[in-house]
């Protein structure tokens, strides 16, 4: 989860239908040994002063869902750094269609035209390496908001992030880095010819019916690669559908298999930099709840896409994270992801 400055700053598919478990069949926690049912967890959810949605999907339906606040189905909402986790979608995409021939290949590449690199070790650093925040480069915003900031108000956030001093070997130790995640939203503009913007809804945006939505941009132009796209709580949905089913959404490929098996696999340990991630893929965060593996894209102030595939389980949940003190988003990204993994998950083991 990346600190991110507010302060400086229908119709879904078929298979999207909502049904109340109470109302459509039995409770499918009512067999766990949990004290606790999904009800109680939904009224649990209900006191958190600034939580807008809350959304429980298995086996292809939704079990329960519920907007509090200022918050609806079918409401954009800056999701923050879940944008990282659309940004890898799309690196997938375009490897899977020869635009980028892999992540192996080198950020000098595609960014020369844009930023000239002298350093030869930043020139060589890989999209791999950007995907699983393991650059090298100093710019840790993870712990520190003055960071975030800092490249935030840089006149070229391009220019800021590849003018940071490498602190570490690239591939070595991981170090949250936006605007080093940023550099994959650059370079995918450089490879396809187009904005990620408009790479996105062609690829990503239409096959999942999600239709246009606002992505803020930096001083240069390009799409913010590490925070700033608004999506709905279905759209968050559809996503952690299409990493739920290997990459296929309503019976079309939309990514590869290989790719989601990659994006959401081990790559790197976070030496437990946030809780309930461990480990990191790309751009996704990794943990084990003791008896499942689980997957989450994750945003400041408790922006969440949780995936946990042998479950067959998708919890979405969004909060709002505008004109909120630092210290009080920090407080409701964790009780929220609290509640998830310690309330929701065991319902389902």
């Amino acid at each position: 989860m990346s600190v991110r400055t507010s302060r400086s700053l229908l119709f879904l598919v078929l298979s999207l239908q909502c049904f109340e478990c109470k109302n459509h069949g039995t409770d499918l926690s009512s067999s766990n040994k949990v004290p606790w049912t999904l009800e109680d967890v939904f009224s649990q959810a209900g006191q958190n002063t600034n939580l807008k949605c809350l959304i429980v999907f298995q086996n292809d339906r939704i079990l329960k869902e519920r907007y509090f606040h200022p918050g609806d189905s079918l409401n954009a909402h800056d999701v923050r750094s879940v944008t990282k986790s659309v940004m890898a979608t799309l690196i997938g995409i375009a490897i899977d269609r020869g635009i980028i021939p892999s992540e192996d290949r080198t950020i000098g590449e595609y960014l020369q035209p844009t930023a000239p690199l002298s350093d030869s070790v930043k020139a060589h650093i890989t999209i791999k390496q950007l995907l699983s925040m393991s650059s090298g480069l100093s710019g840790n915003d993870l712990p520190d908001v003055t960071e975030y900031n800092n490249w935030f108000n840089a006149p070229n956030q391009v220019q800021y992030t590849l003018s940071l001093p490498m602190i570490a070997q690239p591939g070595q130790v991981f170090g949250y880095n936006t605007g080093a995640a940023h550099l994959t939203s650059v370079l995918l503009t450089g490879a396809s010819g187009g904005s990620t913007y408009q790479f996105a809804k062609q690829y990503l945006f239409q096959p999942l019916g999600i239709p246009d939505r606002p992505w803020a941009t930096d001083k240069q132009g390009f799409n913010n690669g590490g925070a700033a796209l608004s999506l709905t709580p279905y759209d968050m949905l559809k996503i952690g559908q299409l990493y739920l089913n290997k990459g296929v959404f309503n019976g079309i490929r939309v990514v590869s298999d290989t790719w989601i098996d990659k994006a959401s696999s081990f790559k790197i340990s976070t030496n437990n930099a946030q809780l309930f991630g461990p480990n990191y893929g790309y751009f996704w965060w990794l943990g084990n709840t003791g008896h499942h593996d689980y997957s989450f894209a994750n945003g400041y102030g408790g922006q969440f896409i949780v995936v946990v595939p042998d479950l067959r389980l998708i919890v979405i949940a969004t909060n709002m994270w505008s004109n909120v003190p630092t210290s009080t988003a920090s407080q409701q990204w964790y009780t929220t992801i609290d509640l998830i993994m310690n309330k929701i998950i065991p319902l389902y083991e």
